[in-house]
């Protein structure tokens, strides 16, 4: 079985607004708006879990009032150009 040490991590995350509706991080805009995708390679995958974790802790510490809960799954390839998460 292979594998490297380092993973594809990514984040998943909703707007606090939807408390429903848990999407994938593509990119973050330079306004502070998250983009998601549900296309595998258009995720941002994170080399690192610190990394990935530091950027999460930033989304839901935002001052004054943080606009989105997030979590870090580790992000899979499947079938085509789709993707799952798996918890951690």
């Amino acid at each position: 079985m292979s594998g490297g040490q380092t993973g594809d991590w990514a984040i998943f995350y909703r707007r606090l607004d939807e408390p429903t509706v848990w999407k994938t991080m593509r990119y973050k805009r330079e306004d502070g708006v998250l983009v998601s995708t549900k296309v595998y390679d258009e995720v941002y995958k994170f080399n690192r879990f610190k990394e990935a974790f530091d950027f999460a802790k930033e989304l839901i510490t935002e001052e004054p009032e943080p606009t989105y809960d997030a979590q870090v799954k580790r992000v899979c390839k499947a079938k085509g150009k789709s993707f799952y998460l798996a918890g951690n």
